[in-house]
């Protein structure tokens, strides 16, 4: 068998939740538009392991006069669930005798919570490779790359599965065999039939 490379992304692919910015948003009767203006300024160092959550929590005090000295919001907003279907697909292809990881953009207090889950939507997989753990982050083509060699696969021999669109065409632009995940699971299936066992 010809072994293959399958990187899965696990928000919005294999775990599903609402967006925490929102939920939180509705608890603190804060402007939407306002919180995502200022998380958009944090995210990428958060998202590449430089900055602490932290950080963001104390912006958020400072700008908006609240008090999260005893709510870390990205963990009591977020609600993650597993996608069941998914993880079945990450089973197959094991099964089938393919490596099978993760590829997420993520910051440590989400992961530790998907970590700690018993049962984990983590669980099953080869090995885990995260954004904050890497420091890299999608849609910085080094982040597969760095997967790829670390694996000791050719980009050829690597499929990647996303639920952002730029993260699939910026996998995509290094030869990367690119998926975008819309929740379409017959599609998934179709393209993943050659490669799964029943």
């Amino acid at each position: 068998m010809n072994q293959k490379l399958f990187i899965f992304d696990i928000g919005g692919v294999i775990v599903m939740h609402n967006p925490p910015i929102r939920e939180f948003c509705e608890k603190y009767n804060l402007d939407l538009e306002s919180v995502h203006r200022d998380w958009m300024c944090y995210i990428k160092p958060m998202l590449d392991g430089f900055l602490d959550v932290d950080y963001f929590y104390r912006m958020l005090e400072l700008n908006y006069n609240i008090d999260l000295s005893n709510d870390p919001v990205m963990i009591t907003c977020y609600h993650p669930y597993e996608n069941t279907f998914m993880k079945d697909m990450v089973r197959k292809l094991r099964k089938a005798g393919h490596r099978v990881v993760t590829g997420s953009n993520t910051f440590a207090p989400h992961w530790d919570l998907l970590k700690n889950l018993k049962p984990s939507p983590l669980d099953g997989f080869d090995k885990l490779y995260a954004s904050h753990e890497m420091h890299l982050s999608k849609p910085n083509t080094a982040f597969y790359k760095y997967i790829a060699d670390a694996e000791g696969f050719k980009l050829e021999d690597c499929f990647f599965f996303d639920d952002s669109e730029v993260n699939v065409k910026s996998a995509s632009s290094i030869g990367i065999n690119a998926f975008h995940y819309t929740q379409d699971n017959d599609a998934v299936l179709n393209y993943l039939k050659p490669y799964i066992s029943e």
